[in-house]
């Protein structure tokens, strides 16, 4: 991952902006998770393609969704 980038959970989903390193031009990606509260999105350290994401369940629990390819897919970690 070359450049900047920023991960936003909010109450509609998780939001992934990505720009250059100048900052000129930003593309968005999402709602990843639409309609879901997502309170934490975070990146990995040693792999910046890998991303948690912390979703609500009044059911399950917080259930955690791992993607590794920088959000363009994401599975549930058990």
């Amino acid at each position: 991952m070359a450049g900047i980038r920023i991960l936003a959970g909010t109450k509609k989903g998780a939001f992934i902006l990505t720009a250059d390193g100048k900052r000129k031009k930003w593309s968005l990606s999402g709602p990843h998770f639409a309609g879901w509260e997502i309170y934490h999105i975070k990146g990995s350290p040693v792999d910046p393609n890998r991303i948690y994401a912390s979703q609500p369940s009044s059911w399950f629990g917080q259930i955690i969704q791992r993607s590794d390819d920088g959000g363009k897919t994401w599975r549930p970690i058990n």
